[in-house]
Parts: C-alpha cells; sequence; structure tokens
C-alpha cells in the first residue's frame, strides 16, 4: 500500500521542476483527497476503457500541439513533461474506484477484445500509483533543472517510497546505511556520465575537425563559399519583417561577419562571444552605445532548438521585445542566442554605422594563395594612390558594368584560384564571389575590410501585410572601413534578385499560405512563457473533464464501510461477497500482529498465519 502523501508529493514535485506548479498542486489536492472521501465509485471495465481512450486523446492533442510549434527534440521532451497530466483521469478513477486497481487491458485493444469474448476470465489487475510515482519524477526530469534540487527531490520520494517496504527483519539503520550507499553511487554516476558525455563531445569535434583540415578554434564562427548557393535553393519563408511607422525596411539584414579568408572559406577570428545582460524589463538588450536612432524593425525568426544567430541591421545599438534566456554578441557585430524559445519576435533600433570593433591588422591581410590575382585586378583598376571614396566608386563600377550574376559555374581550370577565374575568366558569381572580390580589392588599396552574410529585405506580401524574407534571399556583401566607420558596401549586380525569383515553384503561393497559418500557431503557441501552455491546454480540457465527472456522477457510489449510496432513482443491489465474514477474520489477524505485507499474495499470507498457529479470541 502507497504511504500517505508520496503520491501527492510526486506531483508537487514533477509541477514545480516543470514549471507547472499550480496543476501539479491540484492533481495533488485532488489524490490525496481520496482520504477524506468515504464514498468510492463503482466503476465497470467498460468505464475505465472509456477513461484510458480519454487518456490516449490528450496525449494524441498534446503530441499534436507540440510537434507543430516546436522542433521534434524539444516536442518529445515536452510530451514527456506532460505525461502525469495524460494519466491523471486514469490515476484518479483507480483511487476513487471500488476496485482499487485498473486492469491491464484497458491498455490494448487485443487484450480488451478478449475480456469481451471470455468475461468470465479473471483479469490482470495492476497498481498504478507506484509506476505513477515512478512517471511524475521522470516527467520532472525532462525539464532539465541542472541544479541539485532535482536528485534531492528524487531521493526523497524514493526513500520515502523505499520506507514503506523495506524489510521489517533487518535494522532501521542498516537500512539507511544501504540507501545511502545508493544515493552516493547515484550521484557519482551521474556526474561520471556527464564527465564522460562532455569528454565524448570534444574528442568527435576534434575527429570533425581533423576531417575536413581546418585549424581554426572550433569555438569562432566560419562559413564557406558555395553554402549560400545551397541555401538560396530553398523558397522557404525564413524570416517576417515590418517597420512599425510605415516607412521601408532596410535592404540588408546581417547575421554574421567573417575578417579571414583561407579559400574556400571564411571565419571569425579572435572573436569570442561574450554573454549581454538584459534591462530591467528581461527583454530588451544593449548591444552598443547610444546613437541618435535612424529606425526600428521588428524581426520574427525561428530559432532551432532554442538557439541561433539573429538577423539586425548593420546599425543596430538594441534589441527589445526579446524573450530569451541567454544571448551574447562578438566583436564583429553577430548576435547570438544561446536559450530562447521556437520563435522569436523582436525589434531592432538602429542608427548610422555599427557597433562593431574598429579594424586591426586582419582587416587588411590577403591570403598567399589570392595574393597575385588580387594584385594584379588592383593594377588593372589603378587603385593603388586612390582615395578610399575614390576606390569604392572604381570598384563598384568595375563589376557593375564587366561582371554578371550567376547562381551555377562550371569547374575552374586546374591550378587556378576561385578568385583568379572570376577576375579573369568567367566575370560571373553568385554573391559570395562579389563579396569575396570586393573585400580583397578594397584591403588592396589599404582600406580595412570585412565579409558579411545575411539577408535581403525586397518582397512584399500582400497576404501578411508585411515583408517576407525566403531563403534564396540569403545574401553577402562588404563592409568597408571609411570616414572612421564601418559601411555597407554591395557590389553584387541587380539582376540577382530577379534570377531567384525565376526558380520559384508553381506551388509557392500554396506553400506561403501554409507558412503563414504555421507562422501564426507558432506566435501563439511562443507568445508568453510556457504557463501559456497549462491555461490553453487546461481551459480545453474544461468540457472533457465535465463530461467524465456526469458520468461518474451517475454511476453507482460505494461507502468504504460498505454501505452502497446509490444515484437518485437506480437501486442499489448489494455487491457480491460484500457480506462476507472473512473480511473480519483478516481484520482481527492483522491486530494480532499479521498483518498482510505489500506484495503479498492471499495463499502466502494464510500459510504464514497457519504455520504461526496463532490462538484468535473473540
Amino acid at each position: 500500500m502507497m504511504p500517505p502523501g508520496l503520491l501527492g508529493a510526486a506531483l508537487v514535485f514533477w509541477g514545480w521542476q516543470t514549471g507547472f506548479l499550480t496543476v501539479g498542486v491540484v492533481m495533488a489536492t485532488l489524490v490525496e483527497g481520496r482520504h477524506l472521501v468515504r464514498s468510492r465509485w463503482d466503476l465497470s471495465r467498460a468505464d475505465f476503457n472509456r477513461v484510458s481512450d480519454l487518456s490516449a486523446v490528450l496525449l494524441v492533442l498534446i503530441a499534436i500541439y507540440q510537434f507543430v510549434g516546436t522542433d521534434a527534440a524539444r516536442a518529445v521532451l515536452a510530451i514527456l513533461a506532460w505525461l502525469p497530466l495524460t494519466l491523471f483521469p486514469l490515476v484518479i478513477c483507480q483511487l476513487y474506484s471500488t476496485a482499487g486497481a485498473v486492469d491491464l487491458s484497458i491498455f490494448f485493444w487485443s487484450l480488451r477484445r478478449r475480456a469481451n469474448e471470455r468475461p468470465d476470465e479473471p483479469g490482470w489487475p495492476i497498481d498504478l500509483t507506484y509506476p505513477y510515482v515512478a512517471l511524475a519524477v521522470l516527467s520532472a526530469s525532462a525539464a532539465n533543472v541542472r541544479t541539485g534540487a532535482f536528485f534531492a527531490g528524487a531521493v526523497v520520494l524514493a526513500s520515502w517510497a523505499l520506507w514503506s517496504a523495506r524489510p521489517r527483519r533487518y535494522p532501521a539503520a542498516v537500512w539507511a546505511a544501504t540507501l545511502a550507499v545508493a544515493i552516493g553511487l547515484g550521484w557519482a554516476g551521474h556526474v561520471g556520465i556527464a564527465e564522460a558525455q562532455r569528454a565524448l563531445e570534444r574528442a568527435a569535434q576534434s575527429w570533425l575537425l581533423d576531417l575536413i583540415r581546418r585549424d581554426t578554434d572550433p569555438f569562432k564562427s566560419s562559413t564557406a563559399l558555395g553554402e549560400i548557393g545551397e541555401v538560396k535553393l530553398s523558397s522557404r519563408i525564413l524570416l517576417r519583417v515590418e517597420s512599425p511607422d510605415g516607412a521601408r525596411p532596410p535592404a540588408l539584414l546581417r547575421q554574421a561577419t567573417y575578417n579571414v579568408y583561407n579559400a574556400p572559406a571564411w571565419y571569425a577570428v579572435d572573436a569570442p562571444f561574450v554573454p549581454v545582460q538584459p534591462e530591467s524589463d528581461g527583454a530588451t538588450w544593449k548591444l552598443g552605445p547610444g546613437v541618435v536612432e535612424r529606425g526600428r524593425v521588428m524581426v520574427s525568426a525561428y530559432l532551432r532548438r532554442g538557439k541561433g544567430v539573429l538577423p539586425a541591421p548593420s546599425g543596430s545599438r538594441q534589441l527589445d521585445e526579446l524573450l530569451v534566456v541567454e544571448l551574447a554578441r562578438n566583436s564583429l557585430g553577430a548576435v547570438r542566442v544561446d536559450e530562447g524559445l521556437g520563435l522569436v519576435r523582436y525589434g531592432a533600433r538602429f542608427g548610422d554605422g555599427t557597433a562593431d570593433a574598429p579594424p586591426r591588422s586582419l582587416d587588411l591581410v590577403i591570403p598567399r594563395s589570392e595574393q597575385a590575382a588580387v594584385d594584379r585586378a588592383a593594377a588593372q583598376l589603378g587603385l593603388a594612390g586612390q582615395s578610399p571614396e575614390q576606390a569604392l566608386v572604381t570598384v563598384r563600377a568595375w563589376f557593375s558594368s564587366r561582371f554578371r550574376y550567376a547562381r551555377f559555374l562550371g569547374p575552374r581550370p586546374r591550378g587556378v584560384s576561385p578568385l583568379a577565374d572570376f577576375f579573369f575568366r568567367t566575370r560571373a558569381g553568385h554573391c559570395e564571389y562579389f563579396a569575396t572580390g570586393t573585400v580583397m580589392l578594397l584591403r588592396a588599396a589599404g582600406i580595412p575590410a570585412r565579409y558579411a552574410i545575411g539577408y535581403a529585405v525586397h518582397e512584399w506580401s500582400p497576404l501578411e501585410r508585411r515583408f517576407i524574407v525566403r531563403g534564396n534571399d540569403a545574401h553577402a556583401w562588404t563592409l568597408a572601413w571609411v570616414g572612421g566607420a564601418w559601411r555597407e558596401i554591395d557590389t553584387t549586380p541587380g539582376e540577382w534578385i530577379p534570377a531567384e525569383r525565376e526558380t520559384a515553384s508553381f506551388w509557392t503561393p500554396l506553400g506561403d499560405l501554409w507558412s503563414w497559418a504555421a507562422y501564426l500557431f507558432s506566435r501563439w503557441r511562443w507568445s508568453e512563457r510556457d504557463d501559456r501552455l497549462t491555461g490553453s491546454i487546461g481551459w480545453l480540457l474544461v468540457p472533457l473533464i465535465a463530461l467524465l465527472a456526469w458520468r461518474l456522477y451517475r454511476r453507482r457510489r460505494v461507502a468504504t464501510g460498505g454501505a452502497a449510496v446509490a444515484p437518485i432513482g437506480e437501486a442499489s443491489p448489494p455487491r457480491p461477497g460484500a457480506d462476507s465474514a472473512f473480511y473480519l477474520v483478516e481484520r482481527r489477524l492483522a491486530q494480532l500482529a499479521f498483518p498482510r505485507t505489500p506484495g503479498e499474495s492471499l495463499a502466502r499470507w494464510l500459510a504464514r498465519v497457519e504455520s504461526a498457529s496463532p490462538v484468535v479470541t473473540t
């Protein structure tokens, strides 16, 4: 028999760990209230089947809700966290029923069919209370609260349960010492497994880096030429951009910046991320010193597993209405969310210039593999001796008049570097070629320059009444240090936007409609903290719970003393065997120091009593 209070404590612990404390307290009150209520429901097997079906429906609804609103990994954890709620109706029915157990057949259609075909065959009664306590602890672990509170709570609940079932033939001190050893081994195992996982991740990371022959620090951001080409094949909507004042948003949203080129990749070197602390409201994040504000845009972006790099205008100094747990930025202007929801919607306030670090020697380096091609092109353009403004005009004019945009290129001749092939043979390429070429030419002219990636904002959606950004709007451009500030330089021919539009599928409008519906759902799903889920699902369950309560109310109730309490208009036939004198004998033997232990069958108990030959007085 389960000790009083254990089931309720497990539910409160579950609610505390998962953030659903109110729900957990209400559920605990209901399960522990059985000790104060004398009447019990006389539920049939069909009633238990209906309640089991209700639990299955709840599980399916929660699963659909989670998988639509977030990624698969988070959905699985969220479903695990909600399992105590889905099984709660079954546990309540067991606790408040005369049977005191449920039949195994309610969980399997095959066993239900067999029970219907053979009604006289004994069933498979099981007690859900202890498995339910274990499930509550398991579901509490899904919250992944990385403190000692979870371990301590699990230890208390396990000790509580084991104490009631401890062997009486051993002293309590021996039992306590054994439990202490088990707790110590459990803590050591938990710490050891965590350390082993971290060591394995580091080893795998090192192996992968050796495999791809990259000597860069793995904790630095990097990108490679060609990656955007793959992304741009997708017309899926990634971002939604709005200007609260009705003005057109900036044409470019920057996501990351890189300063070292090693063909065919760009790297962000010596640019570690540092945490950004929120303001007092918890949703405003200052990225740099304030300047005269030039505008504000609202951006909606999805995060994969709650992590991602946020696109924003280059001059952004502050992000507001951003509900995330951890935010970090680096000296090259990248803003990274380390822990957040599946969808974030934030305002970016921007001004002139950027909050990026001033130039360093790395911003003038030209790799040896491209030095000859860059020097040759710079000599043809006469960049030596030109002022920064003149050099910008010269480079822009060269790319706009002599080059064209191309999404796909054939193989280049053996021994020819990517930029040499681009400058002097094909004179065609996608934005990565233009951005990289511009950076190298400006560096050859003595102008510090960096490589930036992000998205172009140009498409207005009449359906959503906002600007939308697709995967094929991914773009690369240049940041140049001119006049004491970083300026955005985009030399990719403007024809790249129509060229990408030509790749749109016939089904794109239908996909946009579905994307909009999914966005509205996700925005509702992630618009507030997780306690919104509690209230929403709770209200959705009210009709189902009310229907179940009404059906239970119409059932015959039996008082714990044996007297039946029947609904109005119904007879209360005696329960077969309820008047047997055997129950009085069992109660008397229990008083004589022969109580049945948990899990002891009736036959084994009778054999133990018989072997003791007790003298029973009446």
